[in-house]
């Protein structure tokens, strides 16, 4: 993309002051979601410049909820859809993070997952390590671990200790001049695979936008005669923060759709239509030889996608400094002096 967004080093103190407020009780999950957040753009830029590197006519477009490529006010028990009951008054839908719009007319759902490079130091905030040699008896790797372990209770007090300190801003949040550093770096290079977890959420975008994209009039839509859907795949950016980012394809397979449909189908009868809430692991059971195989399947599909392409860390196309600051926008904004310079 020809626009490049600059960050002035005032932005960046007004950054450090926004995450100082945010972060003084610290949550790891709440600090992997704010990192998707914030970069997802990031990642359907990768996307946009990858594809359009191919083919200058592809074009990532934007998109809000799209609805199941079925209607859930028609009675299928007389069809041929196999358990068409169950889909009886089940109203569906998902929102992909955008769409490819491929020059021949052809469209793929498009996923990004931003892997947070920020993890929770769960010994102590002042523990580094011994990078020993190694050996040793068993009586001294046995001290190792009493003290390891008085560490990890000297860190979780000292957490305590802080949650029940008023801060300075007067909402009742830790002080953040007593907050202990709680993260570390790590990144990593990823795998040629797509997690199990997100395949039923691939395969819901894939169905939800199946047949029923029309775009600019160009596309066919739910009304064409047609039973082939638009889209059959979905690719999905995994980006890191320090090892670039892996493109994968994930093919929509009907067999599984089809599964998916019916288990979602026999949770809102059993469940959602009865007001009963669902135990751990509610089909593992109940759900017999069907459910099993449909758990062996969705880890086949997780672990033969296609793979698109690999995008080098340079490559990746971020936010850079105004012009005239040197050095590169830090993950970490520690060293950041938020006040005015003279």
């Amino acid at each position: 993309a020809k626009y490049i967004p600059f960050l002035t080093r005032d932005e960046l103190r007004q950054r450090k002051m926004y995450v100082e407020h945010i972060e003084q009780s610290p949550s790891p999950m709440a600090t992997r979601m704010r990192w998707g957040n914030a970069q997802e753009a990031t990642s359907v830029l990768t996307a946009l410049n990858y594809f359009c590197g191919l083919n200058e006519d592809t074009v990532i477009r934007e998109v809000g909820m799209c609805g199941a490529g079925f209607d859930p006010d028609v009675d299928n028990s007389d069809t041929n859809v196999r358990d068409g009951a169950l889909l009886q008054g089940l109203s569906i839908g998902a929102t992909p993070d955008a769409l490819v719009c491929h020059s021949d007319g052809t469209v793929e759902v498009l996923e990004v997952k931003n892997h947070c490079p920020f993890v929770w130091n769960k010994i102590s905030p002042h523990y580094t390590g011994n990078k020993g040699g190694g050996g040793g008896n068993r009586n001294r790797n046995k001290k190792k671990k009493k003290l390891h372990s008085n560490r990890r209770r000297r860190h979780q007090n000292s957490r305590k200790l802080n949650d029940d300190i008023a801060d300075d801003y007067g909402d009742g949040e830790p002080a953040k001049k007593f907050a202990p550093k709680h993260y570390l770096i790590r990144d990593f290079h990823l795998e040629r695979r797509i997690p199990p977890v997100y395949i039923p959420q691939l395969m819901m975008e894939i169905l939800c936008v199946g047949n029923a994209v029309d775009l600019d009039g160009n596309a066919q839509s739910s009304s064409s005669s047609s039973s082939d859907p638009i889209c059959k795949s979905a690719v999905m950016v995994r980006q890191t923060a320090t090892k670039g980012a892996i493109m994968l394809r994930l093919n929509r397979d009907e067999e599984w759709i089809t599964e998916m449909q019916y288990f979602l189908g026999r949770f809102k009868k059993e469940y959602v239509d009865t007001g009963i809430i669902p135990e751990d692991n509610f089909f593992w059971e109940s759900g017999g030889e069907r459910y099993h195989k449909f758990l062996e399947r969705t880890k086949e599909l997780s672990e033969s996608v296609e793979f698109v392409a690999f995008i080098d860390h340079q490559k990746i196309q971020r936010v850079v400094f105004e012009n005239g600051v040197k050095g590169e926008i830090p993950l970490f904004l520690d060293e950041v002096d938020v006040e005015e310079e003279d």
